[in-house]
């Protein structure tokens, strides 16, 4: 089974094989829509006190895209402190068998119970814009969280087992909501570029910070 370690840093992201063009603003455009559709179904609860956590949402966007969106500390996203979030952008490989397909399903179904036990994480909410192309938002109360989810056990599977199997590229960005996501002004800090590839023995990385 191919299995990548740690990744091998490059100094100028034309040294990627793929994922080498900066689209940090592009995608903030569509984290930003995901934070006003997370706000919008927010104010549509009904007796959330009586819930049991997460709270789980579905929606069809348009040309049919689905978009999933969890809860698991709805009253913490009222408020206008700022917050803090990590935003996942993949691109499938074009064709992955049908094993490997169920192992990430999942994967991100054992994942995402997991996250119900960590403090700050606030809501998670992932979007498929097109085949292949999915865009994951993850708000939390600090980036003191981040090191809570890299400790989970499905995230590290994911990470250097079925990822490098699975995607071609993913951006994984960094910033915060100032004012929370009643103002919904997102601002990067920093973007992580990854270009996996069958002829490295690692992965590639390279980090642009705003």
């Amino acid at each position: 089974m191919l299995q990548y370690s740690l990744p091998v840093q490059v100094q100028e992201i034309h040294a990627l094989e793929k994922n080498n063009v900066l689209k940090g603003r592009t995608d903030l455009i569509v984290l930003r829509h995901m934070a006003r559709q997370l706000r919008l179904t927010l104010l549509t609860i009904d007796g959330a006190s009586d819930a049991v956590f997460p709270l789980r949402y579905q929606l069809t966007e348009r040309h049919t895209s689905l978009h999933r969106m969890l809860f698991y500390r709805p009253a913490q996203l009222f408020g206008e402190e700022t917050l803090s979030f990590v935003g996942f952008v993949s691109g499938r490989q074009p064709a992955i068998d049908l094993d490997l397909s169920a192992e990430l399903l999942q994967a991100d179904q054992q994942m995402l119970t997991k996250l119900t036990h960590i403090p700050g994480l606030l809501a998670y909410s992932s979007l498929e814009l097109q085949p292949g192309r999915w865009y994951n938002l993850v708000v939390m109360q600090s980036f003191e969280v981040k090191s809570d989810l890299k400790k989970i056990d499905m995230h590290q599977h994911a990470a250097y087992q079925l990822g490098p199997r699975a995607y071609d590229w993913i951006r994984i960005h960094s910033g915060i909501f100032p004012g929370g996501l009643a103002k919904n002004t997102p601002q990067l800090i920093k973007t992580r570029h990854y270009a996996f590839t069958a002829t490295l023995k690692n992965f590639q990385l390279y980090e642009a910070v705003y």
